[in-house]
């Protein structure tokens, strides 16, 4: 356990899609470096909370100074680089939903599941790009699959279809699997589908006990899409991005001054924490 002098007194909680990346997936790491070391002076962690993989996030922050992380929108905790809570979907539960996935054939752009060291992605998308996930592998078969799975990811990136289309999906899978798992929009075209009860929230609110006497009453949550919604709203200070869904922002406390386009996190976090 941390002395009690060296524990953060505050939290911000950022999501990456559409809240630090702008749309080409770019963010300006000096200045976020420089924002980072300056809230941690000041008794405030910053907590990187994404639907992304901790591969992933490793990739993208391999010349920042974050170590702690709400990776799989809440399935995978890891603090100071150590994992400490991990939610996997059942290997019975997971065979089920992908004959159903199969079955129902949503004609996805992008097939993947996400497990502890590797994205496996289905064989019949072996020539789409994917730079996002540092470390995959292709699978015909569910026994190909040899670890731990927190998320099963749908995306039509190249499709791009109407949220209204992504939605009714998304509610298709939740009504055939109720209390099992939750589907939620991910942004950029994709749905996650995780281990029933899983969200940033949740996950926000297990890595917050690790620090005796903080609660997510003392987190400020930045979002820009539905799998957000839950931190948005039980955070202590939840800002949607100007650039957010509606869903998003009906239940904000504030908005962002400027878009994921014109640094609208990092402004809104100076503007807030270090002017």
């Amino acid at each position: 356990m941390l002395p009690q002098k060296m524990l953060p007194q505050k939290f911000i909680a950022i999501d990456i899609d559409g809240t630090l990346y702008d749309d080409n997936d770019y963010f300006d790491r000096q200045r976020f470096n420089r924002d980072y070391q300056e809230l941690f002076n000041k008794g405030i962690l910053l907590i990187v909370a994404t639907g992304n993989s901790y591969d992933a996030v490793q990739a993208i922050f391999q010349r920042c100074p974050v170590n702690t992380f709400v990776a799989e929108n809440g399935g995978r905790i890891v603090i100071n680089n150590q994992d400490v809570i991990s939610h996997v979907h059942p290997q019975p539960l997971l065979k089920d939903l992908i004959k159903f996935l199969i079955q129902q054939d949503y004609h996805p752009d992008l097939f993947s599941l996400s497990g502890a060291s590797n994205t496996f992605i289905g064989n019949k998308f072996k020539d789409v790009s994917v730079p996002f996930y540092p470390h995959h592998q292709y699978f015909s078969s569910l026994e190909q699959v040899n670890e731990p799975i927190y998320n099963v990811n749908l995306n039509w990136f190249k499709s791009r279809p109407q949220l209204s289309i992504i939605e009714k999906v998304i509610q298709s899978i939740n009504n055939a699997f109720p209390k099992m798992v939750q589907a939620t929009y991910s942004g950029a075209y994709g749905i996650d589908i995780l281990p029933y009860g899983v969200n940033k929230a949740a996950g926000l609110k297990e890595l917050i006990s690790h620090f005796p006497g903080r609660s997510l009453a003392d987190v400020t949550a930045f979002g820009d899409t539905s799998n957000d919604l839950e931190m948005i709203q039980e955070s202590g200070i939840g800002f949607a991005m100007k650039n957010a869904t509606p869903d998003l922002k009906r239940v904000a406390d504030q908005i962002t001054q400027r878009d994921n386009n014109h640094d609208g996190l990092l402004y809104e976090i100076e503007n807030q924490f270090l002017s």
